[in-house]
């Protein structure tokens, strides 16, 4: 019996699309205004800028980029009776869409910033999520790519693009709709008696808030990122993407050095509300309370200088249930470390500036001691945006949990960098042991412990056709290969795996899989991606990653398990991180989760964004 190994639908998605290749007379790079803080805020000195994203031609009719398209269609009329605009202006508006090539607009940044402007919500969408995207390119040596709502539309016809939403919903909520492909913003009204910084049943453009924005896009390129990442098996996956969200949307803070300087100079130090709150404008709408943001990073969270009043939250107390407020585990953790490093670094700076951070001796901060800490700022927190980013290559496939995610971590920065020089790893060590997260199966808490093992630490197998070398493209890990190169490698993975299965090898479990038969169905390779990434010391590390699944059929439905492979510069598998298929645990565990939600094993996005969960 021949052995049935599929072709999953994203497999061609990075040949399929693809962000907009320069040409030789473009320029590198478009300037657009955005709000980097809720318009909101209250006594911000500088709330808008002009920020760069990657050059694109977007036409006349609307944002129509190679990834995004923001969706121009007449006001809904909840937005209108707020706006109180005559018929002349509300027609103008649904016969100009944006138009961001047109000279005057280009030279200018686009619209500046207005909360009147409704335009101006799609050009602040599009920008941000421009910038979300190069943050993941970045981070992870490749262009990421969309969900299998993608490889659909191609085949439809249509275009990739992730299209946006800005007044898609009369309701307190933004969303990724994963099947549509698509951003949904909310409009609604602020509470009749609630903070002094918001107008009383004012209205609140979801599609405003940068860090909203960068949340809900972050979702989808988690999506595309894994096939079975939304398979609902434990308490920690919905909030992992949850979490994950969060953390991206808040390192995007310190891409913008004014707003870190006036956070440093105004507090005296980085562990400012500004920075560390998301959606403050969006929480203080729901809430009604001043200042409660819709998930702080900072749950208890301390510097080290710091006394604690209060022990973090523990993972063993955290609600099954409350996917964001379970999530504060994780985004404290990393932001806790995060202060941690920032803290060590800039004492130094501080002690050579004869400077006192605490008692009487404190006083205002020199200009050029503000741009030194702010600078560190900037460093350190692109430090741990790529590696948190990055370490998606190195979760599993699927049924993430926090304790996989810090292995992951540990596991991808190692990979590039041996030594430990800022202390990062051993202060997320640190936080997450704090909050007691299950770390499954480890001896310690130590670097070596923690990190992944390969399949064989002796013999690591080795799969022909895949080492970097053989790799029939410019492989830079950014150039588009062709449909050709991409099915030539996925034909040198599905001999390797034809070959274990043949043979009954022992790696079948240390892949995840097991034979072929039975309730036990076909396996599925549905990733292939070739990487280059850079070191801190700026060494360049080439290799693949590879994504296989298997399902299992059961009464309940149907239950995957698999591995993420990620391979050397020479093709060999450096590690399988994997969840079995065939184990009676993981099993159960999925089947009875199949069961409380009447079968449908993934999760959505769909879910308001309740005050109380916060």
């Amino acid at each position: 019996m021949t052995e049935q190994i599929l072709f999953g639908d994203r497999l061609f998605l990075p040949v399929l699309m693809a962000p907009y290749r320069l040409r030789e007379n473009d320029p590198q790079h478009r300037k657009l205004w955005i709000y980097v803080l809720d318009p909101a805020g209250i006594g911000l000195k500088k709330p808008t800028q002009c920020v760069d994203v990657l050059y694109e031609p977007l036409g006349e009719k609307g944002i129509r980029g190679a990834l995004f398209e923001v969706e121009h269609a007449p006001l809904p009329n909840y937005l209108l009776k707020h706006l109180d605009w005559p018929d002349r202006l509300i027609q103008e508006f649904e016969n100009k869409p944006l138009h961001l090539d047109e000279p005057r607009l280009a030279m200018s940044g686009g619209i500046e910033p207005c909360t009147g402007t409704p335009l101006f919500a799609g050009q602040m969408a599009y920008a941000v999520c421009q910038r979300v995207y190069e943050s993941f390119a970045d981070a992870l040596g490749r262009y990421p790519t969309w969900g299998p709502w993608a490889a659909h539309r191609i085949r439809n016809g249509e275009a990739p693009t992730l299209r946006i939403q800005p007044f898609a919903l009369e309701e307190a909520n933004a969303y990724y709709d994963a099947d549509s492909g698509t951003l949904k913003f909310g409009v609604f009204e602020t509470v009749p008696d609630g903070s002094s910084n918001l107008l009383p049943c004012g209205v609140v453009m979801t599609t405003l808030s940068h860090d909203i924005i960068a949340h809900e896009v972050t979702h989808a390129l988690l999506d595309g990122m894994r096939a079975h990442f939304r398979v609902n098996t434990h308490p920690d996956v919905p909030a992992f993407h949850e979490g994950f969200a969060d953390l991206v949307a808040l390192f995007q803070h310190f891409r913008y050095p004014s707003l870190v300087e006036q956070a440093i100079e105004d507090h005296g130090g980085l562990n400012s509300d500004m920075l560390l709150e998301l959606g403050r404008e969006f929480g203080e709408a729901l809430s009604g309370v001043e200042g409660r943001s819709l998930r702080h990073a900072i749950q208890q969270t301390v510097l080290p200088s710091q006394h604690p009043i209060n022990k973090p939250l523990s993972y063993t107390e955290a609600p099954i249930n409350q996917p964001h407020k379970r999530a504060g585990i994780l985004v404290s953790a990393i932001f806790s470390a995060y202060l941690q490093i920032y803290e060590r670094r800039a004492k130094e700076l501080l002690r050579l500036a004869n400077f006192a951070t605490h008692g009487e001796q404190q006083r205002a901060l020199p200009s050029e001691l503000i741009s030194l800490l702010a600078n560190e700022v900037t460093v350190i927190a692109e430090e741990f945006l790529k590696v948190c980013i990055r370490a998606i290559d190195y979760c599993p496939p699927l049924d993430v949990h926090f304790g996989d995610y810090l292995r992951a971590i540990i596991t991808a920065d190692r990979m590039l960098n041996k030594e430990d020089g800022s202390g990062m790893r051993e202060a997320l060590i640190r936080e997450f042991r704090r909050r007691n997260v299950d770390l499954g199966k480890v001896r310690d808490l130590s670097e070596y412990s923690l990190e992944w093992n390969s399949p064989s630490p002796v013999d690591r197998p080795q799969i022909p056709g895949l080492a970097w070398s053989q790799l029939r493209f410019d492989n830079d890990g950014i150039t588009a290969q062709s449909i050709t190169e991409v099915e030539r490698q996925a034909g040198a993975l599905d001999d390797f795996l034809r070959l274990q299965l043949e043979q009954d090898s022992h790696l079948l479990s240390e892949l995840g899989l097991t034979r072929i038969n039975g309730d036990f169905g076909p396996i599925t390779i549905e990733s292939l991606r070739p990487v280059a990434r850079r070191a801190r010391n700026d060494r360049l590390l080439h290799g693949m990653v590879a994504e296989i699944s298997q399902i299992c059929s059961t009464p309940d439905g149907p239950v995957w398990g698999g591995s993420t492979l990620v391979l050397t510069e020479e093709g060999s598998i450096e590690f399988a991180i994997y969840k079995r298929v065939d184990n009676e645990e993981r099993l159960s565990a999925q089947r009875k989760n199949l069961r409380l939600s009447a079968g449908n094993p993934h999760f959505s996005f769909k879910h308001g964004h309740d005050s109380h969960d916060q």
